[in-house]
């Protein structure tokens, strides 16, 4: 094993699917990723255990900051440990308020910064938010550690920081770093429950279960997205059309068309209803255009190319110019959806279009969108279009 971790040699191919298997990580990762890539990074997360501020506290001091230094990893969350986590979230809270003085100044600062920290991730991805946010959410932990802040102003900055853990944890999603990702999500979901905001754990179960699903875990992301839903049952319309057409998705994942066309329908019916209370400023994202990009992936994911991307036009005209980063990634769904169409012209159009931005950026998600709609076209590489997209790149690389 020393030799193993000094480098010297590498275990052979049947002694890694043995530590894969031991590690919880898919057989699929070691063929995939070259050793020792695939190994997961960083303490396996626990999720078991009483939901309360105390437990909370111990977790924030434990990852706070300390998740930006993991590396590139793949997920850790334990085989069926979705399934614990989607039902502590929605047991009943556990004990007493932990703190009881003031300090309202220095949570309204932490309160007054989110919103840019939030905007910043939105529009320009992971890479520009990453840093300062951990920061963010090591000044807010501190914070806690005190004790002189009452009770509603320790549940008002548990409140703050689930929104922070969600900023970070997409902020570490969008720029490689799954397991410090995953890390800021159980986290989050943990400070939503402590702050007792059940909209924002739901939200928070939302992304976590994207992260499942894009790393081969689509049951288990399943069940953290129905609990989602589950759990927001008199929440504002329009969070509930944003956590039902993700539920939709993962069944789109799954090929179980009519259970996700009967979701996509009832997400539908949500977007036309009118918001009967307060939505939280994290859902002012959801509007018609991410509605009907979500749609589009549902389609995408089912393999229905056409109708994809007729929702996927509906997005390319209603959203605003300032969400590059998004523009971005539905861009590569239309050039995917173009190149299984046979239009291989149109999908070097569109590629062509956001090989600048795409490079340019520090979304290893686009990065990797984009690398596999290029795979998809390498047996046309003989046509025109698609030579001219290589020598494209290849300036870009250069």
């Amino acid at each position: 094993m020393s030799r193993w971790e000094s480098g010297l040699v590498e275990p052979d191919l049947e002694t890694q699917y043995s530590m894969a298997a031991v590690l919880g990580v898919p057989a699929t990762a070691v063929r995939t990723h070259l050793w020792p890539d695939w190994i997961p990074v960083g303490e396996r997360l626990l999720v078991e255990g009483a939901w309360t501020q105390e437990s909370c506290f111990v977790l924030f001091d434990s990852t706070a900051g300390d998740a930006l230094l993991d590396r590139r990893g793949f997920v850790t969350l334990a085989t069926g440990s979705a399934a614990t986590l989607a039902r502590e979230w929605q047991s009943p809270a556990g004990a007493r308020d932990l703190f009881d003085c003031t300090a309202g100044d220095l949570v309204d600062s932490v309160a007054a910064r989110l919103p840019l920290l939030r905007d910043l991730e939105d529009i320009h991805g992971g890479g520009r938010v990453r840093v300062p946010v951990a920061t963010e959410l090591r000044f807010a932990t501190e914070l806690l550690r005190g004790a002189d802040l009452g009770s509603a102003e320790a549940k008002r900055l548990f409140r703050l920081c689930a929104d922070l853990c969600r900023i970070a944890g997409w902020a570490s999603t969008d720029t490689g770093f799954l397991a410090a990702s995953e890390r800021y999500f159980v986290l989050g979901m943990r400070a939503a429950r402590a702050g007792g905001d059940r909209l924002s754990g739901a939200n928070l179960l939302k992304c976590m279960s994207l992260l499942l699903s894009e790393n081969g875990r689509p049951s288990d992301a399943l069940s953290l997205a129905r609990s989602a839903v589950e759990g927001t049952a008199d929440g504002p319309a329009r969070v509930r059309a944003m956590l039902t057409v993700r539920q939709a998705r993962l069944h789109a994942v799954l090929g179980e068309r009519r259970r996700c066309e009967e979701l996509i329908r009832r997400a539908e019916d949500l977007m036309e209803r009118p918001d009967d209370q307060p939505c939280p400023p994290w859902a002012d994202y959801f509007d018609e255009a991410e509605h009907a990009a979500q749609v589009a992936a549902c389609y995408l994911a089912l393999g229905d190319h056409q109708t994809s991307d007729r929702w996927l036009e509906t997005t390319t005209q209603l959203q605003p110019a300032s969400r590059e980063r998004d523009g971005i990634t539905y861009r590569l769904w239309r050039a995917e959806n173009a190149t299984q169409l046979g239009d291989i012209e149109l999908a070097c159009y569109h590629l062509g279009k956001v090989a600048p931005l795409t490079y340019r950026g520090s979304s290893q998600r686009n990065r990797a969108r984009f690398s596999a709609v290029r795979r998809l076209l390498h047996r046309h590489r003989s046509l025109t279009p698609v030579r001219a997209l290589d020598e494209q790149v290849a300036v870009l690389l250069a």
